[in-house]
């Protein structure tokens, strides 16, 4: 049976993507929630300045050492608009040079609140959890923030307990909402959850509304820098053959183990967590510093290159579509021309290295 040995990321050379957990405070209680996430105990920063410019620190450092350009911060929690200073944080944020904000949320806040502040946001992914959320205000917020031109994907989470109730969440909303903006939906990884091959198969094609052809055309941009992609990654295998990969690929296919793989988690995206500390998405620690503590600038310099992977399990979709390949299978790998046997060249000081 033949096995993948390489994955290489459609992500644009010169992107960075940066998630950021603000907290682990929300105010919904999924049961799929992932760990971490919903204890209340990590809280929303209170120095706003203090984080812009550590922030700001990192990007300085990615753009001089790596040649980065463009910075996609995604934004996620816990919740992250329950943050009081939230406002305030996307207004200094965007002053930063070529950086982009997403944010990741379940959409609960008020509509005069998305009303005043959706504009700050480039790209809108509301997550809608049926036993929590009230769909008709979801579709509301959708409207508001698609109304200013933004990005706007509302992404079903598929759970089994109410299998029914999201794919009639998926049809209301095709019926209700004032503009086309994406529909997808998204596989909920939880011990609980066994998904059965007719699910598994709905889950497959996981976007359920295309934007329109109007809506293309006016954001033609989202095409050409690279933040709409049907595909997120190539994979090679041992054969040599390889396939496009959509976002839960790997996922729904059990191909999730890359332990002892070399990846490029660091390179293409990290994660902050919600201590402020830096790790892959995956969890796996990049880098010991904190992006909460006063002397941030004066440790933050790493070395960026691709990493071993330590990690049993890669379930979170960044890291399943980071670039990597099998170090056991390099003699294989190395005859084709899909694996990224060659990764970034890493810069230091403006030399190469």
């Amino acid at each position: 049976m033949k096995q993948i040995v390489a994955i290489k990321s459609t992500q644009p050379q010169q992107h960075l993507n940066i998630g950021w957990a603000t907290s682990n405070v929300c105010n919904f209680k999924c049961r799929y929630c992932f760990p971490g996430s919903n204890e209340g105990d990590a809280v929303n920063p209170q120095d706003v300045d203090l984080v812009v410019k550590n922030i700001s620190h990192v990007i300085e450092h990615y753009r001089t050492n790596l040649d980065k350009q463009f910075f996609h911060l995604t934004i996620l929690g816990g919740e992250p608009t329950v943050w009081k200073d939230f406002d305030r944080f996307l207004q200094k944020i965007k002053l930063i040079d070529g950086v982009y904000v997403s944010i990741l949320t379940n959409g609960s806040r008020s509509l005069r609140w998305w009303n005043e502040y959706g504009g700050l946001v480039d790209n809108l992914t509301l997550s809608l959890h049926i036993s929590q959320a009230d769909l008709d205000h979801s579709i509301q917020v959708a409207d508001i923030v698609y109304s200013k031109g933004k990005k706007v994907t509302v992404q079903v989470l598929m759970d089994t307990e109410c299998w029914d109730q999201g794919v009639q969440a998926i049809n209301y909303m095709k019926e209700n909402s004032r503009y086309p903006w994406m529909i997808e939906t998204k596989p909920v990884v939880h011990s609980t959850i066994t998904y059965t091959l007719e699910q598994t198969a709905y889950l497959k094609s996981s976007l359920k509304r295309y934007p329109s052809f109007a809506w293309l055309l006016k954001n033609i941009r989202y095409l050409f820098n690279g933040h709409i992609r049907l595909y997120r990654s190539r994979a090679t295998y041992t054969d040599g053959s390889s396939t496009r990969a959509k976002p839960s690929t790997y996922i729904l296919s059990g191909d999730t183990d890359f332990s002892g793989w070399s990846c490029n988690i660091g390179i293409e995206s990290i994660l902050i967590d919600q201590w402020g500390k830096i790790n892959g998405s995956c969890g796996q620690l990049l880098f010991n510093a904190n992006i909460l503590d006063i002397d941030f600038a004066s440790k933050f310099d790493p070395y960026l290159g691709p990493v071993i992977c330590s990690m049993p399990s890669c379930t979170c979709l960044p890291a399943t579509h980071a670039s990597k390949f099998d170090l056991g299978q390099r003699n294989v790998s190395s005859t084709s021309t899909e694996v990224p046997i060659t990764f970034y060249k890493v810069r230091r000081n403006n030399k190469s290295s």
